[in-house]
């Protein structure tokens, strides 16, 4: 007999990640991550599927292996490694023969380095990080900054930091391959490894959004060329195509930083868009609880046999595309729901992805069917009572209408009205869909329903319809409290008496807004959010670009325009009981925007607590450590059930 998901099977999802096809095709290595609630940690080792015989294996057991790379001969797999407790600013590399056998320590770097590409005649092209050192001559533990921005979320305070593209010789020997002002983001080895096409941002004080393309001799000869010069337009990937470099990238001219990218071929310091008519963001933001960390830039796009490869949100879904150098588009992957991490090779594409309710797993995609290839997540259906998402689309007064989905509790009986919860996605210029989500099918295993929609400013639909800089708390709050409506109005088993409403991040600002302009919400959770982009501007990791992008203004042009768009002004005006969820780490959206509307509540006589987290940063909610994670959910649940349901049978 099935039963409701629990708070704890969080702990059994599997999550998987990084699939890479081996040098011949034949096989698939792959990331399989689970939660460790006993170490408060995750573990991460290698699988690996042989394509001709259907089968699957574990290659490595120590759940502490970091970054892996295909060895050129196929018969082997380099991988870095935090077993044998490699300090986080080294990288201990092990090798180990995918027909059996243990793993070989091969040698550790003084350097933390992620992308690894073993080459043939031994070496290794890698990004590091840089940190140079502060010679203190003062008698104080003190940090030191001169640039911005001086953090990261998930990294800390990161100072002078910056990561570069290095060639380490077989001995180890270490060699800079980029720029010293150049800080790199990512980059594309050419086919023969020869030649390495690198990108990000060239500065000394403050870190732009635009950046600068070098395209590097890989064997130690420094940067070959300049492709594109660092000004006025943003790489955010970068390829040969047919003999030509093809980049994806905005001039942010017309929709700011969250302008939807296209594809440019680039000569003479100048782009040639291929792709005019090509308006949905490039990658997958489709939002879930249940993944591990987050997709490589570098491997958001691919280049091979004429065409490059790319995913894009189309509407609430996500799906893989391919590009020509005439520009044609076609979609490759249709089945999947969301398509999460994926690698390219003879035409075929190995994808984590999710389909449905499942969770991820592994799928080779050949352009007409994905076939399921693992089944590691096939227990959460067979044992799980699920509450399947019901779509639905509503008129906003607009052309394009809102799509939002409501969700029954489970155990579902008709003629009976549930408390209900909106929640709202992040970003804004993320979406929700249909996937699984594991907070939303624990809240329906309590008996609550539960609906969320995306809003505008959501991806999926284009510029005209994501881009709602200068508008936050306007069209949105609009969209939203429509929807509610909506909801309430024609879901009968919704109890709109008996309301609550979260959302983290920019769901987290929309939900602080919320309750400084309506009453009819019984209870909020308010999760890493935004409350005042005055304040926000100096001390987010992006709040000096983000904020006068998003806003239109910055301090000194219009700080009246971003006190009008900010929670905090609105929060004399709060009724609704309010738990506030924040983490000690996060410098995305920073602490002190939390503190500032629980003391503002606190002094206005509102019902409020404030749980921060310490350890965690701004992906508390998708990929922070278990035990903060679960304590997370029960601690919202548990704050709703007291203002919804207490006293009821």
């Amino acid at each position: 007999m099935k039963r409701p998901v629990e708070l704890t099977d969080l702990l059994r999802y599997r999550f998987l990640s990084a699939p890479e096809f081996s040098p011949d095709g034949s096989a698939v290595c792959f990331f399989v991550h689970q939660a460790d609630y006993d170490n408060n940690s995750y573990t991460s080792n290698l699988w690996l599927y042989d394509l001709p015989s259907d089968s699957l294996r574990q290659l490595t057991s120590s759940g502490r292996e970091k970054a892996f790379a295909w060895m050129p001969d196929g018969r082997s797999v380099l991988f870095s490694s935090g077993r044998n407790d490699a300090k986080k600013t080294e990288t201990a590399l092990y090798v180990i023969d995918i027909s059996g056998g243990e793993a070989t320590h091969l040698r550790t770097l003084p350097r933390a380095l992620s992308s690894l590409s073993p080459m043939a005649d031994g070496s290794l092209i890698a990004l590091g990080v840089d940190e140079p050192s502060f010679d203190n001559p003062y008698d104080a533990d003190m940090m030191f900054f001169d640039q911005v921005p001086f953090c990261s979320n998930g990294k800390g305070y990161t100072g002078q930091k910056r990561k570069r593209l290095y060639r380490y010789a077989p001995d180890g020997t270490e060699q800079q391959l980029t720029p010293d002002l150049l800080d790199a983001e990512n980059y594309t080895l050419s086919e023969d490894g020869k030649k390495a096409l690198v990108w990000g941002p060239v500065f000394t004080d403050v870190r732009g959004q635009y950046s600068a393309l070098v395209e590097i001799e890989t064997a130690g000869g420094g940067v070959v060329r300049e492709i594109l010069p660092g000004t006025g337009f943003s790489c955010r990937w970068a390829g040969w195509l047919d003999g030509q470099i093809l980049v994806t990238g905005s001039n942010y001219a017309a929709h700011g930083v969250n302008e939807n990218v296209k594809f440019h071929l680039v000569g003479d310091g100048k782009t040639l868009c291929i792709t005019p008519g090509l308006d949905r963001g490039l990658r997958n933001s489709v939002g879930s609880d249940c993944r591990y960390g987050s997709t490589d830039l570098n491997l958001a796009f691919s280049a091979e046999g004429g065409r490059a490869w790319f995913v894009s949100t189309d509407n609430f879904r996500s799906h893989l595309h391919t590009v020509d150098a005439s520009g044609k588009v076609e979609q490759f992957t249709s089945e999947l729901f969301s398509v999460d991490d994926w690698r390219i090779r003879g035409g075929r594409a190995a994808v984590v992805g999710m389909k449905g309710l499942q969770l991820q797993e592994l799928y080779l995609a050949d352009g007409r069917e994905e076939r399921q290839l693992t089944h590691f997540n096939d227990w959460v259906a067979e044992e799980c009572l699920l509450s399947v998402p019901e779509h639905v689309t509503v008129d906003n007064g607009t052309e394009e209408p809102l799509d939002g989905w409501y969700m029954k509790p489970v155990n579902f009986e008709e003629g009976k009205r549930y408390p209900s919860i909106l929640n709202i996605h992040g970003g804004p210029k993320f979406v929700y869909g249909d996937v699984f989500f594991h907070e939303m099918q624990y809240w329906t295993s309590k008996g609550y329903a539960v609906f969320f929609c995306n809003p505008r400013g959501s991806d999926g639909k284009g510029n005209g319809f994501d881009d709602i800089r200068g508008k936050y708390g306007t069209v949105d709050y609009d969209d939203l409290m429509t929807f509610t409506d909506w909801i309430v109005d024609n879901v009968p088993f919704v109890d709109g008496d008996k309301l609550a409403v979260t959302g983290g991040s920019y769901g987290g600002y929309m939900t602080n807004w919320i309750i400084g302009h309506t009453d009819r919400f019984r209870a909020a959770a308010s999760q890493r959010s935004i409350s005042n982009w005055i304040s926000k501007m100096g001390i987010s990791d992006i709040g000096y670009y983000f904020v006068p992008d998003q806003q239109g203004a910055d301090i000194w042009s219009d700080h009246e325009k971003l006190w009008q768009h900010s929670p905090l002004k609105y929060a004399d005006r709060a009724k609704t009981p309010t738990l506030f969820i924040h983490s000690e780490e996060d410098h995305r959206c920073e602490l002190t925007q939390g503190l500032q509307m629980f003391t503002a509540l606190k002094l206005h006589g509102v019902e409020t607590q404030i749980c921060v987290f310490r350890g965690e940063n701004h992906e508390l909610s998708r990929s922070g450590r278990p035990r903060p994670r679960l304590t997370r959910l029960r601690k919202m649940t548990e704050w709703f059930d007291r203002f919804l349901t207490a006293g009821e049978e």
